[in-house]
This record gives C-alpha cells, structure tokens and sequence, in this order.
C-alpha cells in the first residue's frame, strides 16, 4: 500500500506541475472501441474468444489519463480493467498503469479495493516509451511491474516482471503502414520462465474508408512467442 501511495503522491505533483504551467490548453477527450479476434498481450494469449476493448482518454498538455478494458464475448469470465497516467515530454512519455483482473461472475466478492500487496489482484506497471519519428521510424518501450499480483509463487515475492520492446516501421504510404516488433524479458518473471525471446511478429495497418468523412482503421498480426512455441493471428477493428 505504501508504494501506491508514493506513485500516487509522484502523479499528483506531476499533473499540478503541468496544469499550472499550461493554464492555455484545452482538456480534450479521447473514447475508441476495438474489436479483436482475441485478447493479445505483450506475446501472451489472454483469452481465447472475441473480446470488445473501450478505451477513454482524458488529455491536457502533456498529462493524460484514462481506462483501457477488455471484456470476452465468450464464457470465460477473467476479464481486464486497467487505469493509467501519462506524462509525456516530446518523444518520450513516462506511464504508471493498474492493471485490474475482475472475476466476472455471479457470486464473485468483489476486490477492487483490496490493495494490500499480498492479496491484491492490481499489478502497477511502470512504463518508459520513446516514440518513433519521422527521421528514426523506431520506438522503444521499457516496462516493470513493481506492485501487487506479479508473484513468485514459491516465494510469494514481486518478480520485478521486465519487458522491453522495440517496434521498427518498415512502410508507411497514404492511409496503410507496415510495423515489426520484437520483445524480450531479461530475466525470469511472469513473461517467461527464464530471459528469453517472448515477442515478435508483423502488424499491417490500414485505414478502410467508408465514406468522405469516415474510416475505419483495422488491423492485423502475425505473432509468434518463441519461449512459448506458439503462434498467433490477430484481427482488428476501431472505432473511435
């Protein structure tokens, strides 16, 4: 509880900081829905039906906030709700993401104000991106887990989860764009048994225009994990 108290303490002041030296901007809102085949993750199957993932955005100057959720169409009944904060500075953005595992099923006892560090189903997420530009089409993204629900469970410790990402844009004409990523972990943790290769893959983008004024961007990814073994494509649609 202590360190969610520190992170929240550390966004606090951020976001005061940045209003106060942007009274001129304007909140903006930001609300997108995708439509997936199934719910990938970071290489990782997190369910294995259709899923409807809304998002909501709340952004003033370089300080944006929101949710991020992912509900199964099918039977299974562990879903996804997760709150986030960005503070970002021309390419680079620092994140804090709860990452929130509902039981969504009658006669669950709710949890979501459990957040003693060994009971909690929250797990805080701290992120380091560096966005690709038009010089250097690269991204970057360093990401540790550092609070609640990513255990050991031998040892009922926080494994530290480590993942770093790097996404590379090979072609980008009109309204499509070609992206490779490649992922890893260094250590064990909750993406794999031991550092390893857990992410790679290709991801076409294309928006489809239905009229003058309206288009709709989909998606879709071959991704294969190679610690796992195992392949995966995903489809996708926005609305937004």
């Amino acid at each position: 509880m202590k360190g969610i108290l520190l992170a929240a303490f550390a966004l606090l002041s951020i976001f005061n900081t940045s209003i106060n030296g942007q009274q001129s901007d304007t909140l903006h809102a930001h609300i997108k829905i995708d439509f997936v085949n199934r719910h990938l993750w970071r290489g990782m199957r997190q369910n294995t039906t259709p899923a409807v993932q809304p998002m909501v955005c709340l952004e003033k100057g370089r300080v944006s906030s929101g949710f991020w959720a992912s509900y199964s169409l099918g039977t299974e009944n562990v879903q996804e709700i997760d709150l986030y904060i960005t503070y970002k500075y021309r390419s680079i953005s620092f994140s804090i993401y709860d990452y929130y595992n509902p039981i969504d099923t009658l006669g669950w006892k709710g949890d979501f104000l459990e957040f003693s560090n060994g009971r909690t189903r929250h797990t805080l997420d701290g992120i380091l991106t560096i966005d690709a530009t038009e010089a250097f089409p690269l991204s970057l993204t360093f990401s540790t887990m550092f609070y609640g629900f990513d255990k050991n469970t031998l040892t009922h410790k926080n494994f530290y989860s480590t993942y770093i990402e790097a996404d590379y844009e090979i072609f980008k004409k009109s309204h499509s764009k070609i992206k490779l990523h490649l992922g890893v972990t260094p250590f064990k943790s909750y993406y794999a048994s031991k550092a390893s290769i857990v992410n790679t893959g290709v991801t076409v983008i294309r928006d489809v225009r239905i009229s003058q004024n309206f288009s709709i961007p989909v998606k879709g990814s071959l991704i294969f994990n190679p610690h796992l073994e195992q392949i995966y494509v995903l489809a996708a649609l926005s609305l937004k």
